[in-house]
């Protein structure tokens, strides 16, 4: 992330070479280059002319600092007055763009009268030069001895020679570090990365403290390293060293210059790193040193460099670069935690390159200017994209594309959008090659099909392929910085990780001279299937999107087959009876085809452990031979035509996910209680109306999710299933009366869903559930009376409407998280909420009912609450921790004093605020609130958001129908997103009403029926996305912002 550049000098030494040369001179300006700070000393008495120019000149201007050295004989020297004018005059002629110059006196042999001119000492030179030089160049001099003089300096019979220059090393280190502006010019994209690792650093804690930075190759990783390195190490007096590239060279030679840029050692005599490491350990001790281990790829060179804190003294850093964390963490530990070894250490992971920053890098590497002029960003954006935003494919990208025509961009545009780069994959193949057998096949599986899927299923047939537990190999890859786990427990990898893979599978497919063992891309598939070229080798196919495809192909010559994805192919209508030849595939999934059943020979499939047929809507059956499918784990049909299950579906024996959901299923066969190995049973959005009494025999079922079937009671032997965990049965509308008492049974019960149901009573033996954690009872609007619920319940959500009295929960003292909402039959006694000490997310919605005195201050554990305010005197306090507050229903003005405890409140939102005005002053104690939502408020006209919300980083509003004006969204500086949904009366924003928003991320206007036009946003980043969408006065866009402007 490197731009080129040339370093000025930083200090200038002026002195009289005959005085101080061979002392002070020497000693300050080799302490300070062993510091690592670029200081310029000359020799006055070699000097020849009369005007002060070239490189001495140079020297002078660049320089922020300015130390006069003051000796007996300075005053006589023409040069040394020279050279004190100049610096003087270059502190008074300083504009406001340049940095703040600097002059730190120093007195030698002589005191700060004499430069005053108070004694004879410097008089009788000056009267000498008014006789030789000229007196109006004798007055010049004068004026800057007075006016040095008046700056407060350092005096050598104060302090010593030594301590003197220790200080002033220090003093300038201090300066120059609070002055430094040249990272951020010259390094792209890490400025905030190089504050995290600096904050990380700590420099104000005295221990030892290693940090490692780590992420994939070509990411950054040296780079802000090296800007880590410039901006602090002025802070460890010359003791700093950067041994770049560990991983290519020898320990010995490593050691050898550790030793030399630290304490300027030769150490030609040293043969064993063995030696070295304990040379190290005894000669650091007493330093305090920052050393950065670029590149390390193996423990033992930590251990030869950088051992052990006890190396080094006190406020040591010791900073460390890796595209593997493997060898630095604790086996049985969480990746991130570190080898006790080391002491204190801190994990820092490298993100991917902010959009911005990557535009400006490409662009610095192939336009030598920081913004791509109109007629490049559109591509310039493309690549930055087509690249991954991987720093080191952008240097190399960016380089080939300096000085090309517009056509050759394109061009190379297209080659990586088919290959990537040999130049990037050179570099990133060493972490490929690094790999054992198994790693490299996982690595290679991920690349080509399991980006965005889930971990476990893949995981799950990684075991079946190598037969051990293949989650540590996982693990290893996640360490190696080659992917990584993201929500939802889903594998993700870099594009560029991806291309790379996919390119060593092309490479070995070309050397097989057949296709290779993995197909991924639809047209290379397809092309295959097609001509019945088909690889003895191939395990896994995958064909999408490929619409001329009615037949799958004969299976014979593709015996090997572990995986087989058919998704997309629309017009596919049979799958060919020679599947049964693919005796390995364990793997078989099929979307959106328009077949209706299989053939009956997929009973020969031994090891299938996983079928899916997902979003097949003609699909009406299963064949019997179902039931020889004695590997099958996991069935999933859903949304098909399916009305019934065959029988022969009980033989298997080892199924534990059986997934029939949005289906015409009418019932389950009795053969289903033969599934002794089930675990999870989900007939969602079915048409079953009731489950046979077997399945009182599946003793290992943990879920059953039966929500929006047509189910009308529980079956009795459901208390029969010891180990349920879940029972979802949501939206059962035909679940009526009272629920089997037999669920008291249910001993593992945790979670228990029951909303939008029409029974009317809970047994009350839901009491003996003492497992129970949540219970949800949203919209059971039948429900009159609660009975005693279990004491273990830390999720409660149910209905107002229709109970004749709230109950006393009170002995509910583990409950998180309370939803109450409806307005009931009568004014709520919510006395006992206060003894809910546990209580962290409240809702308290009753509609137009008007709450009791209410003073919830002393729950101060809440950090989410929802309430309705149809009266507000009837609160009078809230909980002083709130990070979100819903206020609904606000009919009477806000007692805004009741905010003022809320000093970490995040998020602020008005459901149905039905006044005409809203005062927004009385918040600027709301420092932290970074999400305003206004929601249903029909009288709104005009929304005040500034001067109080300038750090909000979400703006929302929703059906504010009156609503003309939003005041002051200019300065919303913080602000990302910004949401306006059916806001009809509102025309326009104002043209500056984006100007400033620099961070802004997402802008969605949606049903705004009198919106004419949408301002510029001049900072929109690359990513900025924008969304019209029923707004009849402007045409719809959803996409880039850039692209909405230019188009």
């Amino acid at each position: 992330m490197h731009v080129s550049v040339t370093w000025g000098y930083e200090v200038f030494l002026s002195f009289r070479g005959p005085e101080t040369r061979l002392t002070i001179a020497d000693c300050l300006y080799e302490s300070m280059i062993r510091a690592g700070i670029r200081a310029f000393k000359d020799d006055p008495e070699l000097r020849a002319g009369e005007e002060i120019g070239g490189s001495l000149l140079q020297a002078i201007n660049d320089s922020k600092i300015y130390i006069p050295i003051f000796s007996k004989g300075y005053a006589s020297s023409k040069w040394c007055l020279r050279e004190l004018t100049h610096m003087m005059g270059c502190i008074k002629r300083r504009t406001i763009d340049e940095d703040e110059k600097v002059i730190l006196p120093v007195f030698y042999d002589v005191d700060a009268d004499d430069v005053k001119l108070k004694t004879e000492l410097y008089r009788k030179a000056l009267r000498k030069h008014g006789s030789n030089s000229g007196k109006n160049l004798a007055k010049q001099w004068e004026e800057a001895l007075r006016e040095v003089a008046t700056i407060k300096g350092w005096n050598l019979k104060d302090h010593g020679l030594h301590k003197l220059t220790n200080l002033m090393v220090q003093e300038v280190s201090s300066l120059l570090w609070t002055r430094r502006t040249d990272i951020s010019d010259h390094f792209v994209g890490i400025k905030d990365q190089k504050e995290e690792i600096i904050k990380l650093l700590d420099r104000g804690a005295s221990d030892v403290q290693y940090i490692v930075i780590h992420g994939m190759g070509g990411i950054g990783k040296t780079s802000l390293a090296e800007a880590v390195f410039r901006e602090i190490s002025p802070q460890f007096q010359g003791y700093c060293c950067f041994l770049k590239d560990i991983r290519t060279h020898d320990i010995l030679n490593l050691q050898k210059k550790l030793l030399s840029d630290i304490l300027d050692l030769n150490c030609t005599n040293l043969f064993d790193i063995n030696e070295g490491a304990n040379m190290i350990k005894r000669r650091f001790r007493t330093k305090e040193v920052l050393i950065v281990l670029d590149d390390i790829d193996k423990l033992n060179q930590i251990k030869k460099l950088a051992g052990e804190p006890i190396w080094f003294s006190e406020g040591s850093r010791i900073i460390i670069t890796t595209r593997n964390i493997e060898f630095l963490v604790t086996e049985d530990e969480d990746d991130n935690v570190p080898a006790s070894r080391f002491g204190k250490i801190s994990f820092y992971e490298m993100s991917e390159m902010d959009p911005n920053d990557a535009l400006q890098l490409l662009c610095e590497h192939a336009l030598g200017c920081a913004k791509p002029p109109p007629d490049y960003l559109g591509i310039s954006c493309e690549l930055i994209y087509a690249l991954g935003r991987l720093p080191l494919a952008l240097e190399i990208i960016g380089s080939t594309l300096h000085g090309k025509c517009r056509r050759t961009w394109e061009d190379i545009l297209q080659q990586l959008k088919k290959a990537m780069n040999q130049d990037v994959k050179n570099k990133l193949m060493r972490s490929y090659e690094e790999l054992n057998p198994v790693q490299q096949h996982i690595y290679l599986d991920i690349a080509c099909f399991f980006i965005n899927q889930d971990k476990i299923t893949a995981i799950k047939y990684w075991d079946a392929v190598f037969g051990y537990p293949t989650e540590i190999e996982v693990k290893s890859l996640t360490q190696k910085s080659l992917i990584k786990i993201i929500n939802d427990d889903k594998l993700w990898m870099h594009d560029q990780l991806r291309d790379l893979g996919r390119d060593i599978v092309c490479l070995e497919s070309c050397k097989t001279l057949r296709s290779g063992c993995r197909l991924w891309s639809p047209k290379d598939a397809f092309h295959v299937v097609q001509r019945k070229k088909i690889a003895e080798q191939l395990k896994v196919l995958k064909l999408v999107d490929c619409p001329s495809l009615k037949k799958t192909p004969k299976f014979f010559r593709i015996s090997r087959l572990e995986r087989l994805i058919l998704m997309r192919c629309t017009q596919l209508s049979m799958i060919d009876e020679s599947i049964n030849n693919l005796q390995h595939l364990d793997h078989l999934e099929v979307e959106r085809a328009i077949i209706n059943s299989l053939p009956e020979s997929i009973g020969g499939l031994k090891s299938l452990s996983k079928l899916s047929i997902v979003e097949c809507f003609n699909f009406e059956k299963l064949p019997d031979s179902i039931g020889q499918l004695e590997s099958l784990l996991e069935l999933h049909i859903n949304y098909s035509n399916i009305r019934e299950l065959p029988d022969s579906i009980g033989n298997l024996e080892r199924l534990k996910v059986l997934c029939i959901k949005i289906s015409k299923l009418e019932n389950l066969p009795n053969s289903m209680g033969r599934l002794h190995s089930l675990l999870e049973l989900n007939v969602s959005s079915s048409e079953i109306k009731s489950l046979p009494d077997c399945i009182g025999s599946l003793k290992m079922l943990k879920e059953v999710h039966l929500n929006a079937t047509n189910i009308s009671e529980l079956p009795k032997t459901i208390g029969m299933l010891e180990n349920l965990e879940e029972l979802n049965a949501i939206s059962c509308y035909h679940l009526e009366g009272e629920i089997q008492s037999e669920i008291g049974a249910l001993s593992s019960l945790q979670i228990l869903k029951l909303s939008h149901g029409n029974f009317s009573r809970l047994p009350t033996t839901i009491n003996q559930l003492t497992n129970l954690q949540e219970l949800h009872l949203f919209c059971c609007d039948w429900i009159q009376h609660l009975p005693e619920l279990p004491q273990s319940l830390i999720v409660l959500h149910f209905s107002l409407k229709s109970l004749t009295t709230i109950p006393d929960l009170s002995n509910l003292t583990n409950l998180v998280d309370l939803d109450m909402r409806g307005t009931p039959m009568q004014e709520p006694n919510i006395k006992w909420l206060v003894k809910l000490c546990a209580l962290r997310k409240l809702a308290l919605l009753v509609g137009d009912m008007t709450l009791p005195t209410t003073d919830l201050s002393s729950l101060s554990q809440i950090q989410e609450l929802k309430i309705s305010c149809f009266e507000w005197r009837s609160l009078i306090g809230l909980p002083s921790n709130l990070r979100s507050l819903t206020l609904r229903d606000v009919q009477t003005p806000i007692n805004w004093s009741l905010f003022s405890s809320l000093e970490n409140l995040s998020e602020l939102c008005y459901f149905g605020y039905q006044l005409g005005e809203i005062r927004f002053n009385v918040l600027g104690k709301l420092t932290k609130l970074s999400a305003l939502r206004m929601r249903e408020c029909p009288l709104l006209k005009t929304l005040p958001v500034l001067p109080f919300f300038q750090d909000i980083r979400d703006l929302d509003l929703l059906k504010l129908p009156q609503l003309i004006e939003i005041q002051g969204l200019e300065e919303l500086k913080s602000l990302q997103r910004l949401s306006i949904w059916h806001c009809d009366s509102i025309k326009r924003l104002t043209k500056t009403a984006l100007s400033n928003l620099q961070n802004l991320n997402s802008l969605d206007f949606t049903g705004c029926k009198l919106l004419e036009t949408v301002p510029d946003v001049p900072y929109a980043k690359p990513s900025c996305h924008i969304k019209i969408f029923g707004c009849p006065r402007i045409r719809n866009f959803e996409g880039p912002y850039r692209s909405y402007r230019d188009r």
